[in-house]
Parts: C-alpha cells; sequence; structure tokens
C-alpha cells in the first residue's frame, strides 16, 4: 500500500532493524522477525511490595485468597523488571528431545556462570536472565551430554545442529541460593492451589454398583408390558405363581 505524491509512488515499509545474519547462529534457521515487545518493566516493585506487607499484616482471616495472591506476589517481587522476554524449559526440550532437567538446576548453572537469573510468574519452568543465548546453549548441551537420549537426533535437524556444536564454558549445576526461589524454599505456594485434596474430574454417577438394564432398540408395546408385569421398572422381580393344574 501507498500513496501518490507529485506524481510519484511512496511505498510504506517496516522500519530497519539492528543488523543480524540471514541465518541464526546457533541452529542454522532462517531469522524470523517478531512483535513489537513491552521493553520496560511490567510491575511496580514498590507496589508489590507494599500489598505483601498488607497481606501479611491482615493474614487469611481478611484475604479469602490468601495463598493465591501472596504466591503470586512473591514471585512477581522476585522477578527480574529488566528482563522483558522469558525462556520456557519445556519448549526448549521438545526442540533437543532430551530430559527435562529441573528449573532450579538450569537457574543454578546460569548463576554459577556469572548471570543473574529468575524465575517467572506466568510459567512454572519460566527463567528470566541476562545470559547470552550462548552460554544459556553450552548449559543446554553439558545437561543433554550427561543426560543422552538414546534416539540421536537426526542429522539436518535443529537438535543435531545445536547439540553438535562443542560447549565453550563449564556447566557447574551445583544448588547455589540466589538462584533458589525465595517463595518455594519458604513453602509459600507460588501458583494457585488446588481447593482440597484429590481435586480434579472425578468418577462418573453410578447406580450404587447395580447393572443396569437397557433395550438395544425402543420396546414394542407388547414387550414394555411384559417388563412392567415382571418389575423391571421398579427393580423388583416377579415371582412366579403356582399354575392351577389342568
Amino acid at each position: 500500500a501507498g500513496r501518490k505524491k507529485g506524481g510519484v509512488g511512496v511505498k510504506y515499509l517496516p522500519g530497519i532493524g539492528p543488523a543480524v545474519p540471514k541465518l541464526c547462529e546457533h541452529c542454522g534457521s532462517r531469522q524470523k522477525m517478531g512483535g513489537p515487545f513491552w521493553t520496560e518493566p511490567i510491575h511496580d516493585k514498590a507496589w508489590v511490595k507494599d500489598i505483601l506487607r498488607t497481606m501479611e499484616q491482615g493474614g487469611k482471616k481478611e484475604f479469602a485468597i490468601f495463598d493465591k495472591c501472596r504466591g503470586l506476589m512473591t514471585l512477581i517481587d522476585e522477578e527480574l523488571e529488566d528482563v522483558p522476554l522469558s525462556i520456557c524449559l519445556h519448549d526448549v526440550m521438545k526442540i533437543l528431545k532430551c530430559t527435562p532437567p529441573p528449573s532450579a538446576d538450569v537457574r543454578s548453572a546460569i548463576a554459577n556462570a556469572g548471570y543473574r537469573v529468575s524465575s517467572t510468574h506466568d510459567y512454572p519452568t519460566g527463567i528470566k536472565t541476562d545470559a547470552p543465548w550462548e552460554v544459556f546453549w553450552d548449559i543446554m548441551r553439558h545437561w543433554c551430554k550427561d543426560h543422552p537420549n538414546p534416539n540421536r537426533p537426526e542429522e539436518g535437524s535443529v537438535a543435531h545442529a545445536i547439540l553438535s556444536k562443542e560447549p565453550k564454558i563449564q556447566a557447574k549445576f551445583s544448588r547455589v541460593f540466589n538462584a533458589l526461589s525465595k517463595a518455594k524454599m519458604s513453602k509459600t505456594p507460588r501458583f494457585t492451589p488446588n481447593p482440597e485434596s484429590y481435586w480434579g474430574p472425578g468418577t462418573r454417577a453410578g447406580n450404587g454398583g447395580q447393572k443396569r438394564k437397557r433395550f438395544m432398540s425402543a420396546p414394542k408395546d407388547g414387550a414394555s408390558k411384559a417388563a412392567k408385569g415382571q418389575g423391571m421398572g421398579t427393580g423388583e422381580t416377579a415371582s412366579e405363581e403356582p399354575r392351577a393344574a389342568e
């Protein structure tokens, strides 16, 4: 689309972004444009801390959903506010075809490499970090090497392109305090807890273990009358009366 200006067509194009190669340096796939993204903080940490103090003072007596709100606010308070995007470990392991690592182990490896890291409030296995992709993929390469998949990725696949490269750093998965969730350490529910134990879809209603009798097709009038005579409608069995001797 465009407009005419002095007999000359003017064509509108997207803005020019940072110069990147045509192919991804990690997997060799073509680059794709995404966005727009909000790069500023999405939470007011001062307000979040004030809400946490108010909830701690009031307790469960004043807040009906105390556990849910406290867990959510604690997660938001721990989240890195200057990192706009997050990494989902489940999506990463779907690409690499490997056993998923515990989120705390990956966060600890990133912290041991000298970078900041936190969990996210919107996904249990989400990670926010300022570590570059080179460091993150090296950590994943070490994990997949220590926990190999019997079915090796096919040549030409994204997983093969990533895992075939030698890591440049030595990943350390030993737990560190600043990579662990304070909410989890204090046993605060970080996500919405179930209302009761074994909550979820239950078994369908039954009739006390009795087997129901059904017709495969609509009964005829004669069959319906016979069924009534035998007590099938009320669950009773008709007793046979002795026939008179002819």
